[in-house]
C-alpha cells in the first residue's frame, strides 16, 4: 500500500507539471502575476529588496506593498538552480506535501489503509488544484498546503510544529490571516471534546492571526503604498471604504450577505450564473460534506466570503486559484464524515464515489464552464497543448542574449522569461526601455485593443529610433538606437 501512494504522489506531482510548468515553458504563462512573482524572485534571489516595475499602468510599487507573501524570497535562492520555473515546481511539491499530510489524518482517523488512496486521489483531482495551476503561481497555493498539518499537529499537541505550520499559512498572504482566525476557532471549539489542555493555544493562534492581519492591513501595506492605504478593501468598494465600514455593513445586512454568496451585488446580472456554477461544481467535487462537518464549513466561510463578496467577476467562478483553500478542507471533512461510518461497504462505496463524482466534474469543466475559461491553458485533454507554438529553444536563446542590466519593455507572456532584471515594463508602456519585446503574429496586446497595439509597432518601426530583429521569429527584439531620446 505504501508504494501505491508513492505512486499517486508522483504521478500527480507530474500531472500539476503538465499544467503550470508545461505553461510557462509554451509562453503561456502570464506577467501579471508570473513576471511579478519572478521579477522579486531574482531581486531577493541577488539580495535586492525588490521593487516590482511591470504593474499598470506604468508604476512601480515595492513587492511587499502588493502582498504580504514571504514564500518568495524564502524560495529566492533556489533561483539559482530552477531559474524561472522555481515556483512553479516548488508549489506542485507542495501539493504533495499537503497530499501526504492528508494521508497522516486519514490513517490517525482510523480509515482502512485499502481506502486511503480514494481520499488522497480525491484531492489531488479537485478542480481546484488545475484551476490554480492553469494559471502559474499564487502564495496562497503554497500556504493552503499546511492545513491538514496545521490540523494534524494541533491535536497531536506538537505544539511546535502546529505553530510552525500555521505560522506558514500567515506568511503566504495577507487574507489567508483572515481564514487563520476562523481557523483558530474552530479548532478552540473542537478542542472542547478532544483536548481542553489544548483551548489555550487555540486562543492563541487566534489572537496571533488577527493582530497579523491588522498589522499588515493597517500598518505595513499603508506605509509601502504611495497612496497610504490597504488597496485590497477596494474590491469590496460597494460595501464602504474601509476596514471598519465593510465589517459595519455585513452586520447590519445579514439577510444581503446571505444572498451576495450567490447573487451579483448589481442587480439584474447575468453572469451570477458564474457564482451559481462554482458553488455547484464545488459541491459535486466533494464539498457537500461541508454541509455535513460544519466545523470544515465554518473554516472554509472566510474563502467564500472573499471570493463571492468580491465585486470583481474574475473571483466568482470556478477559474483562477480563488477557491485553493477549499481543497484540502474538503478532503478533510470527507475524512471527517466516512470515519464516523462504521460499515466497511459503505465506507469504500462513499469514498470511490466521491472520488469518481470529483474527478469527472473537474474532467468535464476542463473542457466547458461559464466562468473566463482558456481552455489550451487549463484543458489537460486537449492536444494542442501539448504542442510548441512556434521553436522554443530558438526563442529561448534570443531572450537568453539580453543582458540582466538592460531595461526591457516586453508583452505579457514574455515576461515571466525575461524577469531576471530591475527594469521591467508590461508593454505598452516603453518608459526607459532600451529592449521591446513582443511576438507577432502572436501578439498579446494586453490592455491595449489589438488594432491599437498593431498601430504602437507600426510607430515604433517607422519611427526611425529603433532597430529590428525578427531573426528568432515569431518573437520581435527592438533595441533602441543610441542617441534616440526617450521617443515613446
Amino acid at each position: 500500500m505504501k508504494r501505491l501512494l508513492v505512486f499517486v504522489h508522483v504521478f500527480f506531482f507530474l500531472i500539476f507539471g503538465c499544467v503550470s510548468i508545461l505553461n510557462h515553458y509554451y509562453f503561456r504563462s502570464a506577467g501579471l502575476d508570473y513576471g511579478i512573482a519572478n521579477q522579486a524572485l531574482y531581486q531577493f534571489a541577488h539580495g535586492e529588496n525588490a521593487q516590482i516595475t511591470q504593474l499598470l499602468p506604468g508604476v512601480t510599487l515595492p513587492y511587499f506593498a502588493l502582498h504580504i507573501s514571504l514564500w518568495v524570497p524564502l524560495l529566492s535562492p533556489f533561483y539559482y538552480i530552477f531559474g524561472s520555473f522555481t515556483l512553479l515546481i516548488f508549489q506542485s511539491l507542495a501539493l504533495v506535501f499537503a497530499g501526504v499530510g492528508l494521508v497522516k489524518l486519514a490513517k490517525d482517523a482510523g480509515i482502512k489503509d485499502s481506502f486511503v488512496p480514494w481520499i488522497l486521489v480525491q484531492f489531488y483531482a479537485g478542480f481546484s488544484l488545475y484551476a490554480a495551476l492553469a494559471f502559474d503561481y499564487h502564495d496562497n497555493v503554497i500556504g493552503a498546503c499546511f492545513i491538514p498539518w496545521v490540523w494534524y499537529y494541533f491535536f497531536k499537541n506538537k505544539r511546535a510544529l502546529a505553530l510552525l505550520c500555521f505560522v506558514a499559512i500567515l506568511i503566504s498572504k495577507e487574507n489567508l490571516a483572515i481564514f487563520a482566525a476562523f481557523f483558530s476557532l474552530a479548532m478552540w471549539v473542537y478542542a472542547y471534546r478532544l483536548n481542553q489542555n489544548l483551548k489555550p493555544f487555540a486562543a492563541f493562534l487566534f489572537l496571533l492571526s488577527v493582530g497579523w492581519f491588522l498589522l499588515v492591513s493597517l500598518v505595513i501595506m499603508p506605509s509601502l503604498n504611495p497612496l497610504q492605504k490597504f488597496e485590497q478593501l477596494n474590491r469590496y468598494s460597494y460595501m464602504g471604504s474601509s476596514l471598519t465600514e465593510i465589517v459595519g455593513y455585513i452586520i447590519r445586512h445579514p439577510l444581503r450577505m446571505v444572498e451576495l454568496f450567490y447573487k451579483s451585488q448589481i442587480q439584474p446580472d447575468p453572469l451570477e450564473v458564474v457564482k451559481q456554477e462554482f458553488l455547484f461544481v464545488t459541491l459535486l467535487s466533494g464539498g457537500i460534506f461541508l454541509l455535513f462537518k460544519p466545523q470544515f464549513l465554518w473554516i472554509a466561510l472566510p474563502i467564500f466570503m472573499q471570493k463571492l463578496w468580491n465585486k470583481e467577476l474574475a473571483f466568482w467562478g470556478i477559474s483562477y486559484h480563488y477557491q485553493i483553500e477549499l481543497a484540502p478542507l474538503i478532503s478533510m471533512a470527507i475524512i471527517a464524515y466516512v470515519s464516523r461510518i462504521k460499515s466497511t461497504n459503505i465506507k469504500g462505496l462513499l469514498l470511490a464515489v466521491t472520488c469518481l463524482l470529483t474527478a469527472f466534474t473537474t474532467y468535464l469543466f476542463m473542457h466547458e464552464r461559464k466562468a473566463d475559461f482558456q481552455p489550451i491553458r487549463e484543458n489537460l485533454f486537449l492536444a494542442e497543448r501539448y504542442q510548441a507554438p512556434f521553436n522554443i529553444s530558438k526563442v529561448k536563446a534570443k531572450l537568453n542574449e539580453i543582458p540582466s542590466d538592460e531595461a526591457v519593455c516586453a508583452q505579457s507572456n514574455i515576461m515571466p522569461h525575461v524577469a531576471n532584471r530591475d527594469s521591467l515594463y508590461h508593454f505598452p508602456y516603453i518608459k526607459d526601455a532600451t529592449i521591446i519585446l513582443v511576438m507577432q503574429p502572436q501578439l498579446q496586446a494586453y490592455p491595449l485593443p489589438t488594432n491599437e497595439a498593431i498601430h504602437l509597432l507600426d510607430s515604433i518601426r517607422t519611427s526611425g529610433f529603433w532597430q529590428e530583429d525578427s531573426s528568432a521569429m515569431p518573437l520581435r527584439v527592438f533595441s533602441r538606437k543610441k542617441d534616440s531620446g526617450n521617443v515613446f
